[in-house]
């Protein structure tokens, strides 16, 4: 048996072992009972036109573009948008039920048999408040009661069945003009496991937080001069990029030295008579971290 032979064992021994057992669906309102392979009919057949009817295909690597209106969400979690990630687009046999990442769905009809291979995945998003981690809720419904309005966070994080291997994504909240962003790159959680962001972000950090503070931001700097009725209900654009391999910076390679193909910019840097560098030096880029 070669090296190829014996890596394609390992990989079906993996997806023979992942976990066939049902789970609650994530979404807090449904509260059905799946089975991971039955995940992908249900997704689509009860939440895929959930919420302003976003469903999409996407693929590895390919930015999806998406917006998001904080004033249509409700306190509690709900499905934002469903996906069917497809691998690399145009290699079918990159397709996860196909390259041993997760088990093929059953259960599909007509026109969904070209999910078959697909792995379903849910954009999940809740709004609640930091007194949400507080085990003592009565402390928490007296301080909601008084502070609330300025506790307010929204969580995202995207949910799958159990797989294989680390599925990754980078999720990118901007303005509306994209001078300003917040952009986080973590791994898809399993939908087994709780999806209640008050007791998993004290244990992990899949997720993308927005406080009340940050999306009030976004969205005045982007009605700054804006007042047309299409950017009026577009929202907060969020750009999301699956992927199982972040891609490495290209190297150029010429004798004796090596070069990146990121481009420098070459200039002086003012200091003072020491040497140091002015602290009073602003940056070019007019792009804000919200820490």
């Amino acid at each position: 048996m070669d090296e190829e032979d014996q890596v394609k064992v390992k990989t079906d021994d993996a997806v023979r072992q992942l976990s066939r057992m049902p789970a609650r669906c994530p979404v807090q309102k449904c509260g059905e009972t799946v089975f991971p392979s039955n995940l992908m009919m249900h997704m689509l057949e009860k939440h895929a036109y959930g919420f302003e009817d976003v469903n999409s295909e996407i693929y590895d690597h390919v930015p999806l573009m998406l917006h998001f209106e904080p004033k249509d969400i409700e306190y509690g979690n709900c499905c934002m948008v469903t996906l069917c990630y497809g691998g690399v687009k145009d290699q079918l046999e990159t397709q996860p039920g196909l390259s041993f990442l997760s088990l093929p769905n059953v259960g599909l009809i007509n026109n969904q048999h070209k999910y078959d291979n697909f792995l379903p995945i849910m954009m999940m998003v809740c709004r609640t408040t930091w007194f949400a981690q507080f085990n003592d809720k009565q402390m928490e419904d007296e301080l909601t009661s008084k502070n609330g309005n300025k506790a307010g966070i929204y969580v995202f994080w995207l949910v799958a069945p159990n797989i294989t291997r680390k599925l990754y994504y980078t999720l990118t909240a901007y303005d509306r003009y994209y001078h300003n962003s917040r952009s986080v790159i973590r791994t898809v959680r399993d939908f087994s496991s709780c999806q209640n962001p008050s007791e998993f972000m004290p244990h992990e950090d899949n997720y993308l937080l927005l406080r009340d503070s940050e999306i009030l931001e976004l969205m005045s700097l982007g009605r700054l001069n804006c007042y047309s009725q299409d950017n009026k209900e577009r929202g907060i654009p969020m750009e999301l990029i699956i992927y199982e391999n972040p891609l490495k910076p290209s190297i150029q390679e010429h004798p004796g030295k090596l070069y990146s193909k990121m481009p420098r910019t070459k200039g002086t840097v003012p200091r003072t008579v020491n040497g140091k560098v002015s602290l009073t030096k602003r940056p070019f880029s007019k792009t804000i971290a919200f820490l």
